[in-house]
């Protein structure tokens, strides 16, 4: 946090704030107040101030929002801290400033700035932001609670501005309220963006001060940024810095041609929201219009639901490319407004906040809560910029999104070691928020591999997070991609790894080139955004040479998953699963049972029942969902009396996501957006 010890001097030039309305000039000696005139209305809507115009009509205009500033309040604190800051009327009883305003205090005193006669009013401190917790000055929000109501006679709350409505090319003029050390009545201080406005800490945006009238200084914290030119609040002042004024010793140790520093730090609308979520009802410029916002907040605030709320903003957001929040959300609404207010709506379709609620609905066990959304999802919010078809009509309900599980996943990456033939070296770690964890290694003989993993894998299992379910993912080379490591088992297992958890297998080839991998993200952000998949049965008695399945694979809108009726070692499966790597596919299956029927009778074939079976099984094929799906199937025939006879005995897949397997390539967890359709008229 900036250094808000500096001294200005007493002559220093400063702007007063204006008279509010209903007060007479302090300079003629006019201080008493002045009843309104009989014809107004006894309850103004907030936010508006009263003006006529010439014809003797309220005029809520913004020449009035200028003049109106009765939303502005002095906090001070009493004890061995004592501190005195600024902040702002959001409702009739609720006031935002900083957290560091009101650091260690339960209680405060709100002055009305406008209202010098109206005594000190108690608040408690109702919500406090993460600020303590975290460095960097990001988090510092806090909204007290006034021990009685205010009328809307004595204070109207602060008007906001659009959001983002303080950036821009042409960044609009702007203005700070604060409470300076002398000055208890507030001073005001032109201030503008640093440009390109930066974001420090992912939401604080710089300020600075040039040429004469009052910098910002110690007592501007909390308080408000207005816009010059409306009176709309577009952040609150968190920070100060000036080396101009720092006393008679400082300015000796200054050596000529150093220059003077006048900065300061602004937290803006939208990230204030965040902590405080009452603040969004107020902020026009959302996704959807404020009374939904306000409808979704209140749905969200007794939310119960065992989902992570960064995976859900994930698999709502991440098929457009949109990069994850600064800072990791703490709980659902904070993933639910960075998408109302920082995710810009998609051309041609309907928000991601739509497809976030919707999975968030079939997650939740609450009946109440998924009847809320659903009903939230049904209410048809008319999104700007959604093509015709794509907005449900009057009265027809959203669908809400396919079910995607929450995966919590461990890579167990194996290796030929140089120690010999037999030695593999093996590594395992979790994977949290699409990062690595602390790898365990190990060189060992073949033979010792599947108790080593199965032991290893227990003790990362204990570990993860109760809220999604394990994920082993196996990266082998691709001449032991074959091997059943799903059916690796110790002496006292009561059965074989793929049966207790979902076990997948990814091709170490393939992660390792990068154009392949590009490839693969470009598959699945299509898959993902057009929610289609489909199953591409090879049978046995009929293999398709290999490079002309790479050509029908290979187009990015091809969302065939090829199975194969055997397992791909030597020909003629083992070229076709090189080409199906290559041209992207992102899942492939096979059995591990090898064919030897004569095909002059294929009913016969087991392999071709398999491969019927399988499509049968997977008509509604979710690829996100696929191996919680095979996991099920291995189960069944672990369940059967004879699991080997099964038909789904030896049931091998491979399936990469790159949002659950970083990407070795990539610093970030995000895959690019795939191209739009092109429509017939293009």
């Amino acid at each position: 946090m900036f250094d808000e010890t500096a001294n200005y001097l007493p002559d220093q030039e400063v702007t007063h704030l204006p008279a509010p309305a209903g007060y007479g000039d302090p300079a003629r000696g006019e201080s008493s107040y002045r009843d309104p005139a009989p014809d107004v209305p006894e309850a103004p809507a907030y936010g508006v101030p009263l003006q006529r115009d010439r014809g003797g009509r309220l005029d809520p205009g913004a020449d009035s929002a200028r003049q109106d500033v009765s939303w502005l309040t002095r906090i001070t604190t009493e004890g061995p801290f004592a501190t005195t800051g600024a902040g702002l009327l959001i409702s009739d009883r609720r006031v935002l400033t900083c957290a560091h305003v009101v650091q260690g205090c339960v209680r405060a005193r709100v002055h009305l700035a406008a209202r010098p006669d109206h005594p000190p009013i108690g608040a408690t401190v109702a919500v406090r932001g993460p600020w303590v917790e975290r460095s960097g000055g990001t988090g510092d929000v806090a909204v007290l609670e006034l021990d009685a109501a205010l009328s809307p006679y004595t204070a109207t709350p602060a008007r906001f501005a659009p959001l983002h409505g303080w950036s821009g090319l042409h960044a609009p003029q702007l203005a700070a309220y604060g409470f300076p050390e002398g000055h208890d009545g507030g001073l005001s201080s032109e201030v503008r963006l640093t440009r390109g406005a930066l974001r420090i800490g992912g939401e604080l945006v710089q300020l600075e001060h040039e040429g004469t009238g009052m910098p910002l200084a110690p007592g501007f914290s909390g308080g408000p940024v207005v816009l010059a030119g409306t009176g709309e609040v577009v952040g609150i002042v968190t920070a100060a810095q000036d080396t101009l004024w720092r006393g008679v010793d400082d300015r000796a140790r200054r050596h000529g041609g150093v220059p003077a520093v006048r900065l300061g730090q602004m937290l803006p609308d939208e990230a204030i929201a965040r902590y405080a979520p009452e603040v969004a009802d107020r902020l026009p410029g959302a996704a959807v219009p404020a009374d939904a916002v306000r409808e979704l907040r209140l749905l969200l605030a007794d939310a119960d639901v065992a989902a992570d709320p960064l995976e859900l903003y994930r698999a709502a957001a991440g098929r457009l490319g949109c990069p994850d929040p600064p800072t990791r959300p703490r709980n659902l609404w904070e993933a639910a407004w960075y998408l109302l207010s920082e995710v810009p709506q998609p051309v041609g379709r309907l928000h991601p906040v739509l497809d976030f609620v919707g999975r968030l609905a079939e997650s939740a066990e609450d009946e109440r809560l998924r009847a809320g959304l659903s009903r939230w999802l049904a209410a048809g919010v008319p999104y700007a910029g959604a093509s015709r078809g794509t907005v449900p009509a009057p009265g027809e309900p959203v669908r809400a999104a396919p079910r995607r599980e929450c995966w919590r996943p461990i890579l167990v990456d194996i290796q030929p070691s140089g120690a010999g033939t037999r030695m593999f070296h093996v590594s395992i770690s979790a994977i949290r928020d699409g990062v690595l964890g602390e790898p365990h290694s190990r060189t060992m003989l073949s033979s010792m591999l599947p108790g080593f993993v199965r032991e290893r894998l227990e003790e990362e299992i204990g570990q993860l997070e109760p809220d999604g379910a394990e994920l082993i993912i196996f990266a082998l080379p691709r001449k032991w991609i074959t091997q059943p490591v799903h059916s690796w088992a110790r002496r006292k297992d009561f059965g074989p790894l793929g049966a207790d958890h979902a076990v997948v297998v990814v091709d170490q080839l393939r992660r390792a080139n990068a154009a392949d991998r590009r490839h693969l993200e470009m598959k699945w952000a299509r898959m993902r955004e057009d929610h289609s998949a489909a199953l591409y049965p090879i049978p046995c008695h009929a293999v398709p040479d290999s490079k002309r399945l790479y050509q029908r694979l290979r187009p990015v809108a091809r969302a065939d998953l090829p199975v194969l009726p055997g397992p791909p070692k030597g020909t003629p499966y083992e070229p076709l699963l090189a080409a199906a790597l290559k041209a992207g596919a992102p899942a492939v299956m096979w059995t591990q049972h090898t064919c030897t029927t004569d095909h002059t009778y294929v009913e016969t074939c087991r392999n071709r029942r398999f491969l019927d079976r399988l499509a049968v099984e997977l008509a509604d094929l979710q690829l996100d969902d696929l191996p919680r799906r095979v996991r099920e199937l291995r189960h069944q025939a672990e369940e059967g009396e004879d699991p080997g006879a099964h038909w789904s005995a030896g049931l091998v897949l491979l399936w990469e996501d790159p949002q659950v397997v970083p990407s070795p390539h990539r610093p970030y967890g995000v895959a690019p957006t795939a191209q739009p359709p092109r429509h017939p008229s293009d």
